[in-house]
């Protein structure tokens, strides 16, 4: 799925440090290896936010309720993740730590994690520029030699008020499901910790991978920022549209009946 780091950033940044204002709707652009790699859009209201990729996938967030619907352009489907999944997800996945072989591979990861956890940095470049007509300053987060994001994060863009309760109440559904993980989790929640000081909202993002001298490159940058009232529509699933199961439910079902 082509959205990226900015965009899932600035729901996250958004909903954290709330600021009363119009609703707001986004463009970005991206590119992969110096490649045009697509437009995104992003709707941002006080209870509810849309992202929509250029390849038809799109992100309905029902703040108020802490639903996520998931669409697919091409194949014209959608499914829901509720709290109520995250938990089951959180229950499966712990139980799929009993088994030998995932308990094998859960701790070499743990290892290799254990090791990038002192490795998280984010701090300031000292670099400040104008996106789309706002001024930002540019922030480094760094994974020792894994990747770098840098992200250029603006104060001046007013953003509308969150539903921070409802927000919280996902953060902490996707907190008990990667309990599971152990070690790895530790590593997520340390780098949360460090990020809550960078202020703003983020109009630009780069991000760069290098694995075993594989490196890619993936830029997002805002091109356009609309400020006026988003129609209740947009948070509807559009006509024609059929409901398929949660996949990530589904392929644990699938592993389950496996082993049988």
């Amino acid at each position: 799925m082509q959205f990226s780091t900015l965009t899932l950033t600035a729901f996250v940044l958004a909903a954290g440090s709330a600021a009363a204002s119009d609703d707001l709707t986004i463009v970005s652009k991206h590119t992969q290896d110096g490649k045009p790699a697509g437009t995104s859009t992003s709707y941002l209201t006080s209870d509810h936010v849309r992202m929509a990729s250029e390849e038809g996938h799109e992100t309905i967030v029902d703040l108020k309720t802490g639903v996520m619907t998931m669409l697919d352009g091409k194949k014209k489907t959608y499914y829901t993740v509720t709290k109520q999944d995250m938990e089951q997800l959180a229950a499966k996945m712990k139980e799929r730590m009993n088994d030998p072989e995932t308990k094998k591979a859960m701790e070499m990861m743990a290892s290799m994690s254990g090791s990038m956890a002192t490795s998280f940095d984010v701090k300031k470049t000292g670099a400040t520029r104008k996106i789309a007509g706002y001024g930002c300053e540019e922030w480094a987060i760094t994974m020792g030699t894994l990747s770098t994001i840098k992200e250029c994060v603006s104060t001046e863009l007013q953003y509308p008020a969150h539903a921070w309760d409802a927000y919280k109440d996902f953060a902490e559904s996707m907190k008990n499901m990667m309990s599971a993980f152990g070690p790895m989790a530790k590593s997520g929640a340390e780098l949360a910790e460090k990020m809550k000081n960078m202020k703003g909202f983020p109009l630009g993002s780069s991000t760069v991978v290098d694995v075993m001298g594989h490196k890619t490159t993936t830029e997002s940058e805002v091109t356009e920022v609309r400020k006026g009232s988003i129609p209740a529509s947009a948070w509807e699933i559009p006509a024609g549209y059929t409901k398929v199961e949660n996949p990530m439910l589904k392929a644990f079902e699938g592993h389950g009946h496996s082993h049988r």
